[in-house]
């Protein structure tokens, strides 16, 4: 997946690889060490005002499957971690 982030006044290009993890979540991990550079120079260059990259990625998720996620506070893992609305899921099954 490639995200599109606007954070301190710069457009930065990062790819992400997304994977599954236990339960109902997924994580975001930076697909390389040179998206890995580009995304620690898009956190360094955040101003105040702008979204965190965790917010971000949940937007263009939920934008590209239609289903609502979470951030998922307590992932341990590299990366961000995300869950599915089971809920919306269901409903959307239905």
């Amino acid at each position: 997946m490639v995200a599109n982030f606007k954070m301190g006044g710069e457009f930065h290009k990062i790819k992400f690889t997304i994977a599954p993890t236990k339960g109902s979540g997924f994580s975001a991990i930076a697909s390389s060490s040179k998206d890995l550079d580009k995304l620690q120079q898009a956190i360094s260059s955040a101003t105040k005002g702008d979204s965190t990259v965790p917010a971000m990625l949940r937007h263009g998720i939920e934008k590209r499957i239609g289903i609502p996620v979470e951030i998922d506070y307590d992932y341990k893992g590299a990366g961000f971690g995300f869950k599915v609305d089971m809920y919306s899921l269901v409903k959307k099954i239905k």
